[in-house]
């Protein structure tokens, strides 16, 4: 999965500036949000429109990058997934990493989000994330790879928006 999102990340994410000011990044962007996994040779893909991200800046350069809620409709393609909704949270501190030249963390074990997976609604650890976020004027891209508790699959999540 890991390798399904660096393939992802070459084809979505716009060059980046050079080590970015954390505060000519921070703001409200608006964009699209997909979310991609596979089972077995099988990749499903389902997207929503008009995602706001938030990205806040902190005093030691890193940033804060906060999802909103969001709801996957994969009824259409993998009836027994149907609908995924991930609840909001946010991934603090995210250091810029100047050989990747995008802000990046390894969030794994340290983040919680609500999910509504066949419409039972319940807190899970995000188990797997792994998070890198870049820049190229007012637009932003990010590619998001997380696993929620137990599940047999990670999810990669490509965000591109706009301030």
């Amino acid at each position: 999965m890991l390798l399904f999102a660096a393939v992802l990340m070459t084809n979505v994410l716009v060059s980046c500036d050079d080590d970015p000011t954390v505060a000519s990044v921070a703001g409200t962007y608006t964009g699209t949000d997909s979310l991609h996994f596979a089972m077995g040779a099988t990749a499903y893909k389902a997207g929503v429109k008009d995602v706001k991200y938030v990205v806040t800046e902190n005093s030691d350069k890193t940033i804060n990058v906060t999802f909103p809620e969001e709801t996957y409709d994969f009824s259409a393609t993998v009836p027994m997934v149907g609908k995924i909704v991930q609840g909001g949270y946010t991934v603090k501190n995210i250091p810029y990493d100047s050989t990747l030249k995008a802000y990046y963390l390894d969030y794994s074990n340290k983040a919680q989000a609500n999910v509504s997976i066949f419409g039972k609604n319940q807190p899970y650890d995000i188990t797997v994330g792994q998070i890198t976020v870049s820049f190229n004027g007012s637009t932003m891209a990010v590619i998001n790879v997380h696993k929620f508790g137990n599940m047999p699959f990670a999810l990669a999540a490509t965000y591109l928006g706009t301030k």
